[in-house]
């Protein structure tokens, strides 16, 4: 108990995906995360490439963001057709995952978005895609002190293609669901999220 009671006060953070938000970040954290799921969060360290980062929304104060770190300071980062490169390398996949059904969070109409598997090396993480949703293509040169983050959800997204590069400062390592809306789901309890 006093471990994790240290753990807590000066490492980790606990914090719930907030529901309600907007339906559009619910879409964007798709599939790693959902709604009301209890997380822990590294504080003290900026995300690295390939990690799920949690940061201050740029556009609403007081708000978050949440994507996968693919860009880094000096990094050039190209999303082309939902696949995401960074300095003209992208990650590599050798699984694959199901299909996922999701509410359009604007038309609320039911779609179907095909999910993959990426491999950074450290870590394996899913990302959900649709090829007639893809917003067409994006590059940029990530900026000194700032992080490039892409959605989960590459189709419904929430990411720096809407709303450019976040301060790095603000941001930190989502490491590890406690568990999600329902403590008895057993596939949304305590699992690591890179």
């Amino acid at each position: 108990g006093a471990i994790g009671l240290l753990l807590y006060l000066f490492v980790f953070d606990v914090w719930i995906v907030p529901p309600g938000q907007n339906d559009l970040f619910a879409a964007s954290v798709l599939p790693t995360l959902m709604p009301e799921d209890k997380v822990l969060v590294q504080r003290g360290r900026v995300p690295r490439y390939g990690e799920l980062a949690r940061c201050a929304s740029p556009t609403t104060m007081g708000a978050f963001v949440v994507g996968r770190v693919f860009g880094e300071p000096g990094d050039r980062v190209e999303v082309t057709e939902g696949l995401v490169t960074t300095n003209g390398k992208g990650p590599v996949s050798r699984h694959a995952c199901p299909k996922r059904v999701v509410a359009h969070p604007v038309t609320e109409n039911l779609i179907t978005l095909s999910c993959g598997v990426a491999e950074t090396g450290a870590w394996t993480f899913e990302y959900l895609t649709h090829p007639e949703m893809l917003s067409g293509n994006h590059s940029a040169m990530v900026e000194a002190g700032k992080l490039y983050l892409v959605s989960d959800n590459r189709a419904i997204h929430e990411d720096s293609r809407d709303f450019g590069q976040v301060d790095a400062s603000t941001c930190e390592h989502i490491v590890f669901r406690l568990w999600g809306e329902r403590y008895s789901d057993g596939s949304r309890r305590f699992n690591i999220l890179w």
